[in-house]
C-alpha cells in the first residue's frame, strides 16, 4: 500500500515539474511590451481618466 502512495507522489511531482517547465518556456517568449506595469506618475489609472 505504501508503494501506491509513493507512485502517486512521484506522478504528482512529475506533473508539477512539467507544468513549471511549460510556464517557464511560455514566459520566456512574451513580447517586450507585455507583462510590464507602468508605475510612472504620468500613468492614468483611474476610471475617469480612461473615460469609463
Amino acid at each position: 500500500m505504501d508503494g501506491i502512495y509513493f507512485l502517486v507522489l512521484l506522478a504528482f511531482g512529475a506533473l508539477t515539474g512539467a507544468l513549471l517547465a511549460l510556464c517557464a518556456a511560455l514566459g520566456a517568449n512574451l513580447p517586450a511590451g507585455r507583462g510590464q506595469v507602468d508605475d510612472t506618475p504620468a500613468a492614468k489609472h483611474s476610471a475617469s481618466d480612461r473615460g469609463l
